[in-house]
């Protein structure tokens, strides 16, 4: 192994955990996850050279898989349109799996550990909402971290997560009983 591979390997090797969970909670899938972390990791040994050792390569390699995985889905969004309009009648109906369309609806980030009442209530946030909330929330990404993924700044995270908890929780206050409050609570 060379230098520029060592050097590589051991800055990457303590982000891996976090970058395979954040894989599995945008594709839905442990295959597409190994499948999006390995383009991740390409793409960050690629640009290696680039990487700015005094930043964050955390938020860095999360970047650069975030930026992956939309470029990947707005590729299949776009054989989806070709083949759309070359397809017509109900034998091709089949060709978005189920799968596909929850992943579109909600940006592809899985979230089977909630609740299915949460899951509703995350369903009604507007998309920017949900975005922080699940990658704060769930995926334990700093404020910082998020921003840096979404290219947006850390206020804009900070006032979208904020927002977006109350919502939830004045969702959740309308939708559950007061027993059901307390057991969420506890």
């Amino acid at each position: 192994m060379n230098e520029r591979h060592r050097a590589f390997a051991d800055a990457i090797e303590p982000a891996l955990r976090g970058l395979y969970a954040a894989a599995v909670r945008l594709t839905g899938s442990s295959s597409s996850a190994n499948d999006l972390v390995q383009d991740t990791l390409l793409l960050a040994y690629q640009s290696w050279e680039r990487f700015d050792a005094a930043t964050n390569i955390r938020a860095w390699l999360h970047r650069i898989q975030y930026n992956a995985f939309v470029s990947q889905y707005r590729r299949r969004k776009r054989e989806r349109e070709l083949l759309s309009r070359d397809a017509t009648g109900p034998e091709y109906e089949p060709l978005i799996s189920e799968h596909d369309r929850r992943c579109l609806h909600d940006g592809g980030i899985q979230r089977q550990s909630l609740t299915p009442t949460i899951n509703r209530a995350l369903d009604r946030l507007p998309q920017e909402f949900r975005t922080v909330v699940i990658m704060a929330d769930i995926g334990e990404l700093t404020y910082r971290e998020i921003a840096d993924i979404l290219g947006c700044p850390m206020g804009t995270v900070m006032s979208r997560l904020h927002r977006a908890r109350r919502a939830l929780a004045k969702d959740l206050q309308a939708t559950l009983s007061p027993a059901e409050i307390q057991a969420y609570a506890a």
